[in-house]
């Protein structure tokens, strides 16, 4: 057995650190319907560390029964706040991303496994955000925010092939299942588009700035292609939330 391991750490050395890649934490978050409070999907987060920073996460999306419907990598070593990233729902083929190089990212998507990729590389306008680098925007602006600053910033949505001006600001001051939190609001920094994208609340723990509860619209859809409405309420082991 350690023969035929050596013989492969000799022609494909590229992948002998995979094998002992273990995730640093591991954790998840529940889904429910923001209306009717039904139980819909959890996302299943592992984070990868290297030398304590975190590299990457693999998320694996489980229906209400726990089958694996999608998945994504997102990758944050380059630019934590723009994370290069890949989100495909199994379903039907739903599929959409990023492949950040420096300044320039390329943004692609398809809604259906037989549509042809559309994609479009550009430079964003700064300070820009995209997908799971908005937990990164909060914590290296949480003292701002905090202090009751309202930040606005450019949200690349990559099924859009563009960038959408944001702000999220605090709202209150408070508990949450016990802990100290902060209650946010992101919202669409535009009076008119205001008036029909409703904003996301979302609350974060005080002592480790990782959120704890999102309420909006998901990046999952339903079964007709559109984005599900739904809070998540994520658990975390005693190891993240007490470092």
């Amino acid at each position: 057995m350690i023969r035929k391991i050596l013989i492969f750490a000799i022609v494909f050395p590229s992948f002998l650190p995979l094998l002992a890649e273990k995730p640093r934490f591991q954790y998840y978050g529940k889904a429910y319907d923001l209306t009717t409070g039904k139980y819909i999907y959890s996302d299943n987060h592992k984070e990868y560390y290297n030398n304590g920073k975190h590299t990457h996460s693999e998320i694996q999306y489980k229906d209400a029964n726990g089958k694996v419907f999608g998945s994504k990598h997102i990758e944050f070593d380059q630019n934590p706040e723009v994370p290069t990233f890949k989100t495909v729902d199994e379903r039907d083929g739903y599929t959409e991303g990023a492949d950040v190089k420096g300044k320039s990212v390329r943004l692609f998507y398809k809604r259906k496994k037989e549509d042809p990729l559309s994609e479009k590389t550009y430079t964003p306008k700064t300070p820009a955000v995209m997908d799971g680098g908005f937990d990164y925007f909060v914590r290296n602006n949480w003292d701002a925010i905090a202090n009751g600053e309202r930040l606005s910033f450019h949200f690349i949505a990559p099924v859009q092939l563009d960038d959408y001006k944001f702000a999220v600001l605090k709202i209150r001051d408070g508990e949450w299942k016990g802990r100290p939190a902060t209650y946010m609001r992101l919202e669409i920094d535009n009076f008119v588009l205001k008036q029909v994208v409703k904003p996301f609340l979302l609350v974060y723990d005080v002592q480790t700035r990782r959120i704890l509860q999102f309420e909006g619209l998901s990046n999952i859809n339903d079964e007709n292609g559109k984005s599900l409405k739904v809070k998540i309420v994520y658990d975390y082991p005693k190891e993240v939330l007490e470092p």
